[in-house]
């Protein structure tokens, strides 16, 4: 990696971490370019140079937590849907504050976007393997999953501060357990 390069990455982080402190306290719609290129100590310019508008820099965090994700689905011992519910509760939980403040600003939208998009381009990866030959029928599956991922968030963020990772996990395993009467 080029000095610059190096430059380029160490500003993004600077202007991430700036964006995500703001978003902390003030609402997405009344954060401002300058107000985020400021709190990094960095030139409008710079922001610019960086990213093109500020959900980029969410799509960018996304991006930095995602490896995670794919660690979480990795560590189980077994892959079925149970297992899967508990990792994205895990994963969401060691990013709480970053998956709260989306849906307190109500970009959780941003969360089935970005896992229709990752979960087909990451499928080797994170699952190391194809799941059947039509690959039709597997960007369904993969879109599915997605669709499922995005509700057990919505759903954990919601009760947070009312069920425990554990209580949550055993929830949502016996709500995946009654799918056997579509089997």
């Amino acid at each position: 990696m080029t000095h610059q390069e190096i430059q380029k990455e160490q500003s993004k982080e600077w202007i991430a971490n700036a964006f995500f402190t703001l978003l902390k306290k003030k609402t997405y719609d009344a954060i401002t370019i300058s107000e985020i290129a400021k709190k990094a100590d960095l030139s409008r310019r710079t922001f610019y140079r960086a990213f093109s508008c500020k959900q980029d820099i969410i799509a960018y965090m996304f991006e930095k937590i995602f490896p995670d994700y794919i660690s979480s689905i990795k560590r189980l011992p077994i892959r079925n849907r149970n297992h899967l519910a508990t990792a994205v509760v895990g994963f969401v939980n060691d990013h709480l504050e970053f998956f709260q403040c989306l849906k307190r600003n109500h970009l959780d939208y941003m969360i089935i976007d970005f896992f229709d998009s990752h979960l087909a381009n990451g499928r080797d990866d994170i699952w190391e393997r194809s799941f059947c030959e039509n690959s039709e029928v597997e960007q369904i599956f993969l879109m599915t999953i997605s669709v499922e991922h995005y509700n057990i968030i919505r759903l954990w963020l919601e009760l947070y501060d009312k069920k425990t990772p554990e209580e949550m996990s055993k929830l949502l395993s016996d709500a995946l357990a009654l799918f056997q009467h579509f089997q």
